[in-house]
């Protein structure tokens, strides 16, 4: 396999096709014959040249006239790949790389390998000139500047800077950094202490996360060759792999044995199994999605981890059920978004996520909210949570929503009516959470 033109390969799938970079890279790597060095830079050239795209660009920009949705797609990606070898890779000679996107070209476009070798020539005389900095002194706007430099649209880096204010610029340079590997201890088969020890038999270090003492952070993964789904104790349900932002979103929900609760966009599971996990198996879990594939992910989650307490449905949460009126204790609303607190690990968002998506996204968050709160018992609670900093989609939903529902009261998580977890929180993605109760008749 060569695994550079892989690379190739899969940076045009995201980038023309819309395809993630997670499904894409993991149909890559469950091939079993590549080298561990050659995951290493498949791994590499894909999500830095993705995670660095939009500073590339700034950069040839500046060597070429014309604007770069003339390039031909192939020559553009070969060119993003070259320069992120240049300013981010050490081991691999500069002409190496020249000389390697030049023979590409000539296999694919060969009529642009005299375009892309004058391209790649002057970007090496100016590093010559200037150095190798990332740091982009041509741009004044100090959150254009910092968007560029970390390969954020500035309308999303305005965003961080609305929420998190005098901590956006970290936050934010910190989201092309290798987020942490973290699992969720599976409770129902053994304690965090002792899958520790599981995996220091392994060779795997593994620390309890800051927020959560189910979660454990590991490093050495390459003990793994990066295919942790082969180990035993993953196959036996021993942990799960989730942020511990997403573990403290269930957390917040606070839910009890034997209670009545509902998933309403439940897939992938993550959050379903582990209310399973909290709940000890006791009560009952609906969980439910739009799609049928979907569900099947969960039920071969659950399987594998033995959470027997999830009953699996195919419902579309923005179509009012009478026969669900007020028959939840708890009700977790995990809701599709923009994913904007994700971007570390799914880099391509930043690309392919637009302001009119988000509008419309907005609207089905907003009938989720209206039935979830008509499902809800008299003193029951309802966990909004998303996996984005924008407050469209997070306070401002949830301001709405108390207008409408005067019943409805917040519930401080962490001393806050809005929380937020941020990679500054022990290495957690970009959750928002909320919780409500039902105070009707209180």
């Amino acid at each position: 396999m060569n695994i550079r033109k892989e690379a190739y390969k899969t940076l045009l799938r995201i980038n023309d096709e819309g395809a993630y970079s997670n499904l894409e890279v993991k149909s890559i790597l469950r091939d079993a014959t590549i080298k561990d060095e050659d995951r290493r830079l498949y791994l590499s050239l894909v999500y830095g040249t993705l995670q660095n795209q939009m500073g590339i660009d700034h950069l040839i920009k500046k060597q070429v006239a014309r604007p770069l949705h003339k390039i031909q797609a192939e020559v553009l990606m070969i060119l993003r790949i070259a320069y992120y070898q240049l300013y981010f890779l050490d081991r691999i000679p500069d002409y190496a790389i020249v000389n390697e996107a030049v023979k590409q070209t000539q296999k694919i476009k060969p009529k642009a390998k005299g375009f892309v070798n004058g391209v790649l020539r002057n970007q090496l005389r100016s590093i010559e000139e200037n150095g190798r900095s990332w740091e982009f002194t041509d741009i004044k706007d100090p959150i254009e500047k910092v968007a560029t430099e970390n390969s954020l649209p500035v309308w999303i880096a305005q965003k961080y800077f609305d929420v998190f204010a005098e901590n956006a610029k970290n936050i934010v340079q910190l989201m092309n950094k290798k987020p942490p590997f973290t699992v969720r201890t599976n409770s129902l088969k053994i304690s965090p202490k002792a899958l520790k020890n599981e995996f220091k038999q392994l060779n795997v270090m593994a620390d309890v996360g800051g927020f959560t003492d189910q979660a454990l952070n590991l490093e050495q993964l390459e003990a793994f060759h990066h295919q942790i789904e082969n180990t035993e104790i993953f196959k036996e349900g021993l942990f799960s792999i989730q942020d511990q932002g997403a573990m403290l979103a269930v957390e917040a929900l606070g839910a009890q044995e034997h209670e009545m609760i509902l998933d309403m966009c439940a897939a992938p599971g993550g959050k379903t199994t582990y209310l399973s996990q909290i709940m000890k198996n006791k009560g009952t879990i609906i969980a439910r999605d739009i799609y049928p594939n979907r569900l099947r992910l969960i039920e071969t989650e659950a399987e594998r981890l033995g959470c027997k307490n999830i009953q699996l449905e195919e419902k579309n949460g923005c179509f009012y059920d009478a026969n669900d009126r007020q028959k939840f204790d708890r009700i977790l609303l995990d809701a599709p978004c923009s994913g904007l607190g994700v971007i570390r690990r799914k880099p391509e968002i930043r690309y392919q996520i637009t302001e009119k998506k988000i509008i419309d996204l907005i609207k089905v968050q907003k009938k989720l909210l209206q039935n979830a709160q008509k499902y809800l018992k008299a003193g029951g609670y309802l966990l909004y949570s998303t996996c984005t900093i924008n407050r469209d989609e997070n306070e401002k939903q949830i301001e709405d929503f108390l207008e409408q529902y005067k019943n409805m009261k917040i519930i401080p998580i962490a001393g806050a009516d809005f929380h937020y977890t941020s990679p500054l929180m022990d290495g957690c993605d970009g959750f928002f959470m909320c919780l409500l109760k039902n105070c009707a008749g209180q």
